[in-house]
């Protein structure tokens, strides 16, 4: 990688950084954990902070959200960002093409989205010509509406217009202007949307469609030369998940801090959303990371020499389960 290449994708972390919620640190120099987002189905990452899960396992984290997945993972290749906390296609997509990012671990393995429409668009026959907007070309989203557009008989390539228009607030601000006719949201927003009515077309998370939506993704180099770190990230991560999915009212909290509600309905429905699609202990789907190879090879040709295995590492997984750590949590 070139000096020049460097210098820009460093600019790009410290541009997040500089919109990045404040945190509290005890150490000069906090590990940098990106985050795709906002969106609320990544508040795992804020819970294993939040809860100190991640200090247990003597770690400092400073938790920094990218606009998308495509995006967190051009900062990533700088090295200053020492895991991603994304969606797969971004991973499968930067190693295919000679980075050396690979998936660690998976909490999420199916698509949390709603596709949500417009007044007045109650089938998906009526999309046909419409604009449904996403967060960017590449991202967790592009790759989810493209599978989803195809489950119900539509072309994405044909029969409708893809356009990006960044995060999940923006998006939703374009569907209330009518700048566009569908676009796909995770909750609360998919939820606010309905009280608001809208018509959401699926909820995606009840058709279980094999995908890695939530994966961490770390490097080669770094599990080469930090591998008691990897560990250990991977204990207070998933030690987080699981307070997560069985200490409620507390989780609402860390999701009512970052999400500025007091609606308990919204809070109450969004937990539940996305403790439906949570997988423990974090084992990446194989299925899942085909359905994305398969969706990414359209625009990346060479994923489709590769195999799912390529783009995984279940090492510290598999270490932490012999040693009886997933057993110890579930306690």
């Amino acid at each position: 990688m070139n000096k020049t290449t460097v210098t820009f994708l460093r600019g790009l972390v410290v541009f997040a950084l500089s919109l990045a919620c404040p945190v509290s640190a005890r150490s000069a120099d906090p590990m940098i954990v990106g985050v795709a987002g906002p969106a609320i189905n990544m508040v795992y990452s804020f819970v294993a902070r939040d809860a100190g899960f991640l200090q247990k396992y003597g770690l400092e984290a400073r938790i920094v959200m990218f606009d998308a997945g495509s995006i967190l993972a051009q900062a990533a290749l700088s090295g200053e960002v020492k895991f991603s906390v994304s969606s797969g296609p971004a991973t499968i997509a930067a190693r295919t093409q000679g980075a050396d990012s690979v998936i660690i671990a998976a909490c999420v393995n199916t698509l949390p989205y709603s596709i949500v429409a417009a007044k007045g668009i109650t089938t998906w026959g009526q999309l046909k010509g419409k604009k449904i907007a996403i967060s960017r070309f590449g991202s967790g989203t592009d790759t989810a509406i493209r599978l989803v557009l195809k489950k119900f008989g539509l072309d994405p390539a044909k029969d409708v217009i893809i356009v990006q228009l960044g995060t999940q607030p923006s998006r939703v601000q374009a569907l209330s202007a009518g700048a566009i006719d569908a676009t796909i949201i995770s909750p609360p927003l998919d939820i606010t949307a309905k009280k608001q009515g809208y018509q959401i077309l699926v909820n995606i998370a009840e058709l279980k469609i094999p995908y890695p939506q939530q994966i961490i993704e770390t490097t080669d180099r770094f599990t080469r030369e930090n591998p008691h770190t990897v560990k250990s990230f991977l204990k207070g991560f998933i030690e987080g998940v699981r307070y997560a999915t069985t200490h409620a009212e507390e989780t609402k909290k860390v999701m009512h801090k970052y999400l500025k509600t007091t609606d308990p309905e919204i809070l109450e429905a969004t937990y539940q959303s996305f403790v439906q699609v949570t997988d423990e202990p974090c084992y990446p789907n194989m299925e899942g990371i085909r359905n994305a190879m398969d969706e990414v090879a359209q625009r990346v040709p060479a994923v489709k020499s590769k195999k799912p295995e390529d783009f995984v590492n279940t090492r510290f997984l598999k270490e932490l389960e012999k040693e009886g750590f997933f057993k110890q949590i579930t306690k």
